[in-house]
């Protein structure tokens, strides 16, 4: 084939490439626009080893000093600082989970407007709260702190905020 042919048919090979890209078919559906809002603060957290945080209250001592991945409706956040987060746990006392500190404050905060779902992973362990404590929580925008609490000192938090 001479040269000139050979230029001649570029340009049906590039028509042809154009036309083959064009006749895919588009995707059915939209992403997940939920999905796109999922934040993560701390460290990445796999979902698919959550417990509901209703199970995980109802016996915390089975799980006392683990690392635990829970799942649950977030029911309060601190109002301050975003330095805590409690899981509502229907019935049963709600877990309160906490974010680690460090010598220049926190690994990480949450906005205190936060609300959804969240997966939490931490360490799970139940504490006596002193009345000074229990104090600074109800200042901070706890319902009622108790004196007996389970707590989750969180390595990550993944939250799907509300709609």
């Amino acid at each position: 084939m001479s040269t000139l042919g050979r230029l001649c048919s570029l340009p049906v090979l590039f028509c042809f490439a154009v036309l083959a890209g064009a006749c895919q078919s588009e995707p059915s559906s939209p992403p997940d626009a939920a999905a796109q809002d999922v934040r993560t603060y701390g460290a990445s957290v796999d979902t698919a080893a959550a417990r509901a945080a209703a199970e995980v209250a109802t016996k915390p001592s089975r799980l006392a000093d683990t690392t635990v991945t829970v799942q649950g409706r977030i029911s309060t956040v601190c109002q301050k600082k975003g330095c805590w987060l409690a899981l509502d746990t229907g019935t049963a006392m709600p877990i309160r989970v906490l974010v680690p500190r460090t010598d220049d404050g926190y690994e990480f905060t949450v906005p205190t407007t936060l609300a959804g779902e969240a997966t939490v992973t931490g360490t799970l362990r139940t504490v006596e709260l002193d009345s000074a404590t229990q104090n600074h929580l109800a200042e901070d925008g706890a319902a009622s702190a108790r004196a007996r609490e389970v707590q989750i000192a969180a390595t990550g938090i993944r939250v799907v905020p509300d709609a």
